[in-house]
């Protein structure tokens, strides 16, 4: 037994109480008290000198497997100032590459917003083919589109070449081809990105990138792990595009090299021809309570309906401007009948449903289809969950509470993508209720915060009590979007611990429970609120054993 006295220590637990000191056994809490109880108890000592600690961070929509595997793309092209760095940068590679084989590359821009780009690039524009065909003129290149913001991919001549692009190939809905005053292509893309993943041309770009070894996949996955460590990290849901991942996570797992916890799902294949009925036999490791252990835990299957508002995709009820200030809207890949059969097969196959939203359109339907089921067969008490829903009515919040549904929301949105994005993009005033926290909160629906982007948690948890624009700073607060410190941390933690299904054993400081904890250099209830993303992790633990610090 270990002894960890002179703390703060937020608890998170029912009564979000606080306690001076805490021991742990094998790897568990075994008590929480103050110090006099908890010396009592004899034991080694840790002295937390007065530090705050807080149970460790849980981001509910983490994507670092997405994160780790874009950073290896070749070369590097993170955080380069002009094309001429660039295109140096490339021509390198392609030295050494055989002739014929695709080049890709990371995006450009510095992670995890990429705000610096095209503006920050000497020559304030996108590299073009003619740029990328002086180092590779016979190599497909492909500069790829970041995962959370919709910059353009580059293409060189080869690579439109092998895709088939010409001055003749059609925009389609989602994919905008760049051209020059003649109307050839300049290999500026825009939409050739997996949320497109149906279009041809898409696909086609997909299917043709090198893929890399599971050894650099784990490797790069572990090492973003650990960075999440770092950043007092310990918990995250890889709760939809991962299902190619699977392997690698568990490959980790299994050589004892899986840094933290990960909660992950299969995601449903919609869109595909395919017998849906009979690929659910397939994924039944993730029914019931799922399979693993505390380290990995496949739980649940994801169901998504489109694509963020920022890529255009969002199914909204009124028309908005999308990337390139066209008024249009988005689509759902399903109807209402048709995620009512997905969400019964569920149901019959005992695996909980993750229903993946974005806009107020595409909640009706999520709405809609899950009340058909509930008539059938109750809902309550098995937390379904839905992820995003950025642009949820009050209205639907209630439909959802009615039908025991837990929520997963990115409350840092704003700093993301605010002015740009929701003021500018959405009609009217709909921008003051973008990730209504406060809805959900007064409807005691239990809300888990995520990152959309491996971001470190105290930035986020900063961004969600402050809702700030990244790029001009200016705070868009709003009172549908307001939050306490303690609701911010309790989505941080316990509640976010519910969501991914993991109550029981995580999320708080509480006899009985797994032992993630983090030691903070400020106390975050009561220092100004723009220090909280500026506060230090000093020690993160997990399970007993401190894995940074």
């Amino acid at each position: 037994m270990t002894l960890y006295l002179n703390g703060k220590v937020v608890t998170v637990d029912g009564g979000f109480s606080i306690a001076e000191a805490f021991a742990v056994t094998d790897g568990r809490f075994t008590a929480v008290g103050s110090n006099d109880e908890i010396r009592e108890l004899g034991g080694p000592v840790v002295d937390l000198g007065g530090r705050t600690v807080v149970p460790g961070f849980i981001d509910a929509h983490s994507h670092t497997v997405h994160v780790a595997v874009e950073s290896l793309g070749e070369p590097n092209l993170t955080g380069l100032t002009s094309i001429a760095a660039i295109v140096e940068r490339i021509g390198e590679v392609a030295a050494g590459t055989e002739p014929g084989a695709w080049i890709s590359t990371t995006p450009l821009g510095t992670p995890t917003y990429y705000f610096d780009v095209p503006d920050g690039l000497v020559e304030r524009r996108w590299p073009t083919r003619a740029d990328l065909d002086v180092v590779a003129p016979v190599n497909p290149v492909h500069i790829p589109t970041p995962p959370f913001w919709p910059h353009p991919a580059i293409l060189n001549s080869a690579a439109l070449r092998e895709l088939g692009i010409t001055r003749d190939t059609p925009d389609q809905p989602g994919l905008r081809i760049e051209r020059d005053a003649g109307g050839q292509p300049t290999g500026v893309v825009h939409g050739m990105l997996f949320y497109n993943a149906r279009i041809p041309l898409v696909r086609q770009l997909l299917m043709s990138l090198p893929t890399k070894t599971p050894e650099a996949r784990q490797e790069a996955i572990a090492t973003a792990l650990r960075a999440n460590l770092a950043n007092g990290l310990t918990t995250v849901y890889e709760g939809h595009g991962n299902t190619a991942f699977a392997p690698d996570l568990q490959g980790l797992h299994d050589a004892g090299q899986l840094p933290g916890r990960v909660v992950g799902t299969y995601d449903v294949p919609v869109g595909k021809p395919l017998d849906l009925a009979k690929w659910m036999t397939t994924v039944a490791d993730a029914a019931g309570a799922g399979t693993g252990d505390d380290r990995l835990r496949i739980h649940g299957l994801t169901v998504s309906l489109e694509t963020p508002l920022h890529f255009g995709g969002a199914l909204m009820s009124e028309p908005y401007l999308d990337q390139h200030d066209v008024l249009g809207n988005g689509a759902s890949v399903l109807t209402v009948e048709q995620l009512a059969d997905v969400a019964r097969l569920a149901v019959q196959h005992d695996v909980r449903l993750n229903v993946l939203v974005t806009g107020d359109g595409a909640c009706e339907i999520a709405a809609d289809a899950l009340e058909i089921v509930h008539r059938e067969t109750p809902l309550t008490g098995r937390s379904w969950v839905l992820q995003h829903v950025h642009h949820v009515t009050k209205e639907q919040i209630a439909r959802f509470a009615a039908l025991g549904l837990v929520a997963q929301v990115c409350a840092g949105v704003d700093f993301a993508r605010g002015e740009p994005v929701y003021v500018k993009r959405l009609p009217g005033d709909q921008w003051e209720h973008v990730t209504p926290v406060r809805w959900w909160i007064d409807a005691g629906v239990p809300i888990a915060l995520g990152s959309d982007g491996a971001h470190a948690p105290l930035v986020d948890l900063w961004a969600s009590l402050t809702r700030k624009d990244g790029r001009s700073g200016r705070s868009l607060l709003t009172p549908a979007k307001t939050m306490t410190r303690p609701e911010a941390i309790r989505g941080w933690t316990a509640d976010a611990a519910v969501v991914l299904g993991v109550g029981d054993r995580v999320g708080s400081i509480e006899a009985g429970k797994l032992a993630d904890f983090v030691v903070l250099d400020r106390d975050i209830l009561t220092c100004p609120v723009d220090e909280i993303r500026d506060a230090a992790v000093l020690t993160t633990v997990v399970g007993g054993e401190v894995v940074s610090s």
